[in-house]
């Protein structure tokens, strides 16, 4: 099941969800922070923005609120057809679009229940740099606010039809995008496609904040 996720990808997550409430804190000036980078940083400034209204405003605003950044900042689609594989292909029509409807709002969920995990933590933008492929890597650092190890976190990003998008976060060397893969590979080989349909609205069912702790990649 998807809940059994290692401690090493459920750190990926939390991770990664600090990077995109933090990043306007303490951006960095030691790499060109126009394209990619000012890219980043705008996605974590509408975040901090959601953040600030949590004494105000419900769960389900922000978690809508957050949806829309999600949409608007991410490609939706090439992350959900990497994560499933060679899997899509044998769906039927109507498993398709049952993945479709439900990958988002289970990522948006994952992501919002973790707002109030925010303790602080500040981001700083290393470098942007190109790769064989033409994506971009934005690699950027996580200070911890009791002056731990900081934590290096790449966002890769690529544009699609004069836009960027954000495709891939890799947390110390570890993809959410092949961690997901790997991970829905296994209940799809256990349960069947629809198997992972109803497990992903198991946990949209789950009181907030339960998907995102039992969920790592």
């Amino acid at each position: 099941m998807i809940a059994r996720f290692t401690r090493r990808s459920l750190t990926a997550w939390l991770v990664g969800t600090f990077v995109l409430v933090t990043i306007p804190l303490g951006f960095g000036t030691r790499a060109d922070d126009s394209g990619a980078g000012a890219f980043i940083n705008t996605l974590g400034s509408r975040a901090v923005e959601i953040l600030k209204t949590k004494g105000t405003s419900t769960f389900e605003q922000r978690e809508a609120q957050f949806k829309e950044l999600l949409v608007e900042g991410f490609h939706i689609k090439t992350i959900s057809r990497f994560v499933i594989g060679k899997y899509w292909k044998q769906a039927t029509d109507v498993q398709k679009k049952a993945y479709d409807d439900i990958f988002l709002a289970f990522i948006t969920r994952v992501y919002a229940s973790r707002f109030d995990a925010y303790n602080g933590e500040t981001f700083e933008l290393v470098e942007t740099i190109k790769d064989a492929g033409g994506d971009e890597w934005v690699r950027t650092r996580i200070k911890r606010p009791d002056g731990g190890q900081a934590i290096a976190v790449d966002y890769r990003v690529r544009p699609f039809e004069g836009q960027i998008k954000v495709i891939d976060v890799v947390v110390e060397g570890i993809s959410m995008l092949n961690t997901h893969r790997v991970e829905f590979a296994s209940v799809v080989n256990k349960r069947g496609f629809d198997g992972l349909i109803e497990e992903l609205h198991a946990r949209l069912d789950q009181p907030v904040g339960k998907a995102a702790s039992q969920t790592g990649g």
